[in-house]
């Protein structure tokens, strides 16, 4: 067991550092390997925020006339999606092979809650 770990340590040591004979020769090529990796990280990070904004030729959050403002899994491939569409909020139930209004809502009902919904599912009015 100690032989196979003395040959993996042997295996990793960069060659131009056993050659110098000394533990500092490791110094240098960790330092570059560490700033490799943060110039790397750091580019995935500008294409990530770049892609969230939209810019040049990456997709991103468009305005427009349809607003997605939540979406909730039932589980399996089915769903419920809240959708603003000039102004008006629907309420959509979506499957894998079809999609179906559930219902209109007023503008700003979601804010109001569910016991309001509620309340004027069932003919109330205004609570």
């Amino acid at each position: 067991m100690k032989q196979l770990l003395i040959f993996f340590i042997v295996l990793a040591a960069p060659v131009p550092a056993m050659a110098a004979g000394s533990p500092a020769g490791l110094v240098v090529p960790g330092l570059k390997m560490v700033a490799g990796l943060a110039v790397v990280l750091g580019l995935l990070y500008l294409l990530y925020a770049l892609s969230r904004r939209g810019l040049f030729l990456l997709p991103g959050a468009k305005e427009g006339l349809i607003r997605i403002v939540e979406v909730r899994s039932l589980g399996g491939r089915k769903g419920l999606c809240l959708v603003e569409v000039h102004g008006q909020e629907l309420l959509l139930g979506f499957g894998p092979e079809r999609i179906e209004c559930l219902a209109r809502l007023e503008p700003g009902s979601a804010a109001k809650g569910f016991a309001h919904q509620l309340n004027l599912a069932r003919g109330g009015g205004q609570p």
